[in-house]
């Protein structure tokens, strides 16, 4: 019996929630890492050289924080289209389509981490909006807008599709931990955008700067690197209930066979 014949019969095995509590401290590593690596080259300028600090700095858009919540999203979203694909195999499209609108939400999520989406079309409108001719009731509200442009323009949005992804999951959920761990993981965007709106106020930060007698660096930075982990833990929170609700839906086959044609 040659080395292929030995095989074709072999089963792969895989501990669903071993395989879950690996992918989420794996996670949360990489974040942590991210973090005091941040800290210590760019906030305590263990380095002095500006570029490379650039690259482990999670208030710059082109750093590796960046390349992980694009990729971190990414996961999210395609472990929620297998959550699909699954669903649509076992009761048809009508069971399934909760879990493609989700799915589709969260890659983009991801296109716009990568892209800018969000801040480049608020600021496009809020820019529309202020033309002399296209002079508003709208244009005269978003002018007095206290921070960004992007936030009035899509948290309506995204606050409709948080609702939806809670009322959708609150029944799909199993366990009462997994729906707290739901909670969590908005919780944590809900701070991080939060400090996203502080971060638009004009001249906050010089503000406090002055009021303690430090650099606005100094106060602005750890508030950036603060927002852009609690999105990067939510999104982690995010991906390990999707892995459960995976797993338990994958449980109900007894046998998984790949065609090679």
């Amino acid at each position: 019996m040659n080395q292929a014949e030995q095989h074709s019969g072999a089963i792969l095995s895989i501990d669903g929630p071993a395989f879950t509590k690996r992918i989420i401290i794996a996670s949360i590593s990489v974040e942590l890492i991210l973090v005091i690596l941040d800290l210590g080259l760019n906030y305590s300028r263990l380095i002095d050289a500006s570029s490379i600090r650039k690259i482990f700095n999670l208030a710059h858009e082109q750093s590796l924080g960046t390349w992980f919540s694009v990729s971190q999203m990414a996961a999210v979203g395609l472990t929620l289209l297998t959550l699909f694909a699954v669903h649509y195999h076992q009761s048809g499209f009508h069971s399934a389509k909760g879990w493609g609108i989700l799915s589709s939400f969260y890659l983009y999520l991801s296109a716009d981490d990568a892209a800018k989406i969000h801040e480049r079309v608020g600021s496009s409108v809020a820019r529309a909006l202020e033309e002399p001719e296209t002079l508003s009731t709208l244009g005269n509200w978003q002018s007095h807008f206290p921070s960004y442009s992007w936030q009035w323009v899509f948290a309506p949005i995204f606050a409709a599709m948080g609702l939806y992804i809670a009322l959708f999951l609150w029944k799909k959920l199993s366990t009462w931990k997994l729906k707290i761990i739901l909670f969590s993981a908005f919780s944590c965007w809900a701070l991080a955008l939060g400090i996203d709106f502080l971060e638009g106020q004009e001249r906050l930060f010089e503000y406090l700067a002055s009021q303690w007698d430090v650099k606005p660096y100094t106060v602005s930075h750890p508030f950036l690197v603060a927002e852009e982990f609690l999105e990067m833990f939510g999104a982690t929170l995010f991906l390990f209930v999707y892995l459960k609700c995976l797993t338990e839906s994958l449980s109900k086959y007894q046998k998984i066979v790949f065609h090679q044609n």
